[in-house]
């Protein structure tokens, strides 16, 4: 059994789960509501088998076939609490999952940290709402804050955009000021880089999206979409606002599209929100975005503190409250992903700069 931090929290969520029997809902600032949903049970797909995790009277799990509905075995809730403090504790505290732990967790036959019988969804989990009544079986997204901040919106190459460089006469870059760029390698390089291009006189202006698909995706969310992005990721090199509440007030003050603002309308705020929201139901840079949501039941988070909250997506204005207050821009690795060097080609010059965010 092999995973990351995040994949080996989505396990520790399904044992959480599974102890607790209850899963609570949080309000916009991540703080636990009176709010909450009963857990019936938790299915998983694990090496080809169908296996349903379900709740019973006496304080007892039954493991049963989802196929046969044969009962596999049963063991107590308080096994999956132990186990449970077991993985926190290892998940924060260790580079890795001790074997006596992971042997524990065999024997309930499990073979898998992730269950990858899911799409955008982490743990499918039958809930039911004593408010209204009703059973409904759906899947969630899982958030830990228990490695690092969980990331919103993958970064990689295709979410690389391309800025031209040119100085007042709209001419590339020279090779010696090319060379002066580059140079820069110590601490904040890229930030360094741009800061450098304007002191030379050069204008970084957006050029073009290196993914078709990651542009046609922004798109389909709204038309000028592709070029706020664009605005922001270049802005957080020159002001070094990262935080979503905070770049959605720069680019009011900025306004690159020139709305008229004079009657209050979040022109920029509804746009970047929205995109939040459509990142964290599914929405990726490499995949075509139908707008069809994976996620139907919400999204879990996992924090600092190993308490489990969740956003139904019934509470969707605090679902969405809590993307804009939480989330950030980010700087992956620009080695890997290959951005941050000034170069020329057919006679122009420019940068690349990555789009990624962390909630």
């Amino acid at each position: 059994m092999k995973g990351n931090k995040g994949e080996w929290s989505e396990l520790y969520t399904f044992f959480r789960l599974l102890s607790d029997g209850k899963l609570f809902s949080a309000d916009e600032n991540l703080n636990q509501t009176d709010s909450f949903v009963e857990v019936v049970s938790i299915r998983r797909g694990d090496s080809g088998k169908n296996l349903n995790f379900k709740l019973v009277e006496g304080a007892s799990i039954n493991l049963i076939n989802g196929d046969t509905d044969e009962v596999l075995l049963s063991f107590p809730q308080s096994k999956s609490e132990e186990i449970a403090n077991e993985l926190v504790n290892e998940i924060i505290g260790k580079t890795s999952i001790s074997e006596k732990l992971i042997d524990k967790i065999q024997k309930l036959n499990l073979t898998q940290v992730a269950d990858k019988s899911l799409g955008k969804g982490d743990i499918n989990i039958l809930i039911y709402d004593p408010v209204h009544g009703i059973s409904s079986n759906q899947e969630f997204s899982i958030k830990s804050f228990l490695g690092s901040d969980p990331t919103l919106f993958n970064a990689n190459k295709t979410t690389n955009i391309t800025y031209k460089i040119a100085d007042s006469s709209n001419n590339p870059i020279s090779e010696d000021h090319l060379n002066e760029v580059n140079n820069i390698k110590t601490g904040h390089k890229y930030i360094k880089r741009i800061a450098k291009l304007s002191e030379l006189g050069y204008k970084v202006d957006f050029d073009s999206f290196d993914d078709t698909t990651f542009k046609l995706n922004l798109q389909v969310i709204d038309s000028d979409l592709p070029e706020i992005i664009a605005h922001i990721v270049k802005d957080k090199y020159v002001s070094k606002v990262t935080k979503i509440t905070e770049v959605i007030d720069k680019i009011k003050t900025d306004n690159p599209k020139n709305y008229d603002l004079t009657e209050g309308h979040k022109f920029y705020e509804y746009r970047l929100v929205n995109f939040l929201v459509e990142a964290a139901l599914g929405m990726t840079s490499k995949a075509v975005w139908s707008g069809k949501y994976d996620v139907v039941g919400g999204i879990i988070i996992v924090k600092p503190d190993s308490k489990i909250l969740c956003y139904h997506l019934i509470d969707f204005n605090k679902f969405k409250q809590y993307l804009k207050n939480s989330s950030r821009l980010d700087n992956p690795s620009g080695s890997k992903m290959g951005y941050g060097t000034v170069y020329s080609q057919d006679g122009k010059s420019f940068i690349k700069l990555n789009f990624q965010i962390k909630a």
